[in-house]
């Protein structure tokens, strides 16, 4: 669940088209995973984090690649 939800937020970071919007994902994504260490008793795991910006940057990096492919096709 954590990488489909990280995965879209990496669409949606690019349909923005804008390098803010893009750092600001990562960023959100750090964000809540340091809140999830601070107020919980037992730490989440290292890799839980490791996963969320994989799929975050498979998103992100997925949506570039079929926005680059479409733009071929109209040319």
């Amino acid at each position: 669940m954590i990488f489909a939800t990280a995965t879209i937020i990496g669409i949606v970071a690019g349909l923005q088209r804008t390098t803010i919007g893009a750092l600001l994902g990562v960023a959100l994504v750090s964000i809540a995973f340091m809140a999830a260490v601070a107020m919980s008793i037992v730490p989440p795991p290292l890799t839980t984090l490791f996963i969320a910006l994989g799929g975050y940057n498979l998103g992100f990096i997925g949506y570039l690649i079929t926005a680059d492919m479409m733009e071929q096709r109209r040319a």
